[in-house]
């Protein structure tokens, strides 16, 4: 059998085979290229810049926040700010003080933190403090209105004896920022009370009274409402009673 002779091309010499080029010979006999190493352009970058932005909005935050604390706690929920103890009153033996930030017009009947109260929420009218003595109990709510405007409400028992009365009378008579009535229920015969301070004493001689009135009456550190007037000649010829306090 004859064999099969390659064919010719137009020229009429046979094709040689291609020969292997070098890149040819390497992928069918050499072993695999190494891949090139990663780029540092390549490489994942650490983001400084949001980071330095987070930290600065934490830090901000955490001031935003301590501040909201120290408001708190220098004011009250209806923003009225609340008062220094006065180291003239602090230095008064048996004197207590209270924060009372808390003072809006309300009308009726209140409920108070301490009896008879020293601040807080009161009736839109207050009670003559112009140096009144009034025979009867008077609602703390008009009361609590004048220790707003500087005043020190002198209490005492029902039935105190007259000469201590008398005592008391004549300690308030004519002498403006002060009142003075019985209340019922007093856990001592004599208590005096200006906003936020609080004295509870046995006897209309005790020499504590007037410190309490010489370092409380009308003092621009204490009084809330300083320069408001203690004048109400209406409530004066027609006074509240206690569960009926005047409100217009």
């Amino acid at each position: 059998m004859a064999q099969r002779k390659a064919p010719r091309g137009k020229s009429g010499t046979r094709p040689t085979p291609a020969a292997k080029t070098p890149s040819t010979k390497r992928a069918s006999s050499g072993p695999p290229p190494r891949k090139p190493g990663k780029s540092i352009v390549n490489q994942r970058q650490t983001p400084w810049g949001l980071i330095v932005t987070a930290i600065v909005v934490v830090v901000f935050a955490v001031g935003i926040v301590a501040f909201a604390v120290t408001r708190h706690k220098t004011t009250s929920s209806s923003g009225k700010p609340f008062l220094n103890e006065l180291p003239d009153a602090k230095s008064i033996s048996g004197v207590t003080f209270r924060q009372e930030p808390n003072r809006n017009h309300a009308n009726g009947v209140l409920h108070y933190d301490a009896s008879p109260p020293v601040g807080g929420d009161h009736a839109p009218v207050w009670a003559d403090c112009t140096g009144t003595v009034y025979a009867n109990p008077i609602a703390s709510e008009n009361a609590g209105h004048s220790l707003e405007h500087g005043a020190v409400w002198i209490t005492y028992q029902p039935g105190l004896d007259t000469a201590q009365v008398t005592a008391l009378g004549k300690l308030v008579t004519g002498q403006d920022r002060l009142l003075l009535s019985p209340y019922p229920g007093l856990k001592t015969k004599i208590s005096l009370q200006s906003w936020g301070y609080q004295l509870f004493v046995d006897s209309a001689s005790d020499p504590r009274i007037q410190q309490f009135i010489d370092a409380l009456r009308y003092n621009p550190k204490t009084t809330p409402e300083y320069g408001a007037t203690c004048s109400n000649p209406t409530f004066k010829t027609n006074p509240s009673t206690p569960g009926n306090p005047t409100d217009a």
